[in-house]
């Protein structure tokens, strides 16, 4: 399958006892994303631990990315729909997503714009809203957006919308290339959706390093595709990481697929319903033919060759006295 990551260093990791708390601090706030300075305060209380002294401090990012993945991964557990799928594979984001909003250089737009569109994208309840996610030039991964708050043209001609980031605050705004760096948010998967993970694609992948644990662009090498179990999908994938080059060997939870991938998974449903249908048919179909054959064999040939005869077609056989009486026209003769 491959190498894991070449920079040596020790992958970043949660202790138990911090993933035990922020997954009731989660919980508390009903899957929801809690605020910011909650989020600082998480990450300074985890580095001052005992467990921690001496060692590298937790990031409030490596806390928001935390709750971000489970936040995901939650809400497709408890959203989507169990086969219908709501996302439209022919959907495209138009090349200019500014094209609703005024064009004066840099104007500043009168309220934030939500990062949200209407749309037949996304799942379950929120199926008509579209989420947009940005890359950040400070360290090159992708954050969710949570409003657009102003946009401007650069010189080149090259349109740029000034972002701010979901969970994070007006420190962290930036101003966000909309034409490569904006794009529809990716969709974390669910255990039955790894079949549409392939090699080659281009998918969002949780890297988990020494200092940081981020969403990074990759592209699937390899798959090694396993039995599911009670667990889920127990299939592995083999990465490489477009910022850094590095591979690495992934579960399915730490991919994000694209959402140009859904048709995948509609064509895969069709198929499903199709064999589904035509195993009916033949099954009902043997069922009519046992019924069928269990009746004709259960008669016995008499009673088959009575039912058979129209009643118009009855000969009564009664005895000789009774032929005599039917050729004669008249009643049998008294003895």
């Amino acid at each position: 399958m491959g190498r894991p990551p070449s920079n040596g260093a020790p992958a970043f990791r949660f202790t138990a006892q911090e993933v035990v708390e922020m997954e009731a601090i989660l919980q508390e706030h009903n899957n929801t994303m809690p605020a910011r300075e909650l989020l600082v305060a998480i990450a300074e209380k985890f580095s001052n631990s005992q467990e921690r002294k001496g060692k590298m401090p937790v990031q409030m990012k490596q806390v928001w990315n935390w709750f971000q993945n489970r936040r995901y991964a939650n809400r497709a557990k408890l959203t989507k729909p169990p086969v219908k799928l709501s996302t439209s594979p022919t959907f495209r984001i138009e090349p200019n997503p500014v094209r609703n909003l005024p064009q004066p250089v840099a104007t500043p737009v009168a309220a934030p714009i939500a990062a949200s569109a209407g749309g037949s994208v996304g799942r379950g309840p929120d199926a008509s809203i579209m989420e947009f996610e940005a890359k950040s030039s400070r360290d090159g991964a992708w954050y969710d957006v949570a409003n657009f708050l102003s946009h401007r043209h650069l010189e080149s001609g090259d349109p740029e919308v000034l972002v701010r980031f979901s969970g994070f605050g007006v420190d962290e705004d930036e101003w966000i290339n909309i034409r490569k760096f904006i794009r529809q948010r990716s969709l974390p998967c669910e255990a039955s959706e790894c079949v549409a993970v392939l090699p080659g694609d281009l998918i969002l992948c949780f890297q988990e390093g020494k200092e940081q644990a981020l969403y990074y662009d990759a592209h699937v090498l390899d798959a090694q595709r396993r039995r599911h179990d009670v667990r889920g999908c127990r299939c592995r994938f083999l990465v490489r990481y477009d910022h850094d080059e590095s591979e690495e060997i992934v579960p399915l939870r730490k991919v994000c697929r694209r959402p140009e991938t859904d048709y995948r998974l509609q064509q895969l449903h069709a198929v499903k319903d199709t064999a589904a249908q035509v195993a009916q048919q033949h099954i009902q179909r043997a069922i009519g033919d046992s019924l069928n054959g269990g009746t004709q064999q259960g008669r016995n040939p008499e009673t088959l060759q009575k039912h058979q005869i129209s009643p118009s077609n009855k000969t009564i056989s009664a005895g000789p006295a009774s032929s005599a009486a039917a050729n004669s026209g008249g009643p049998p003769l008294a003895s």
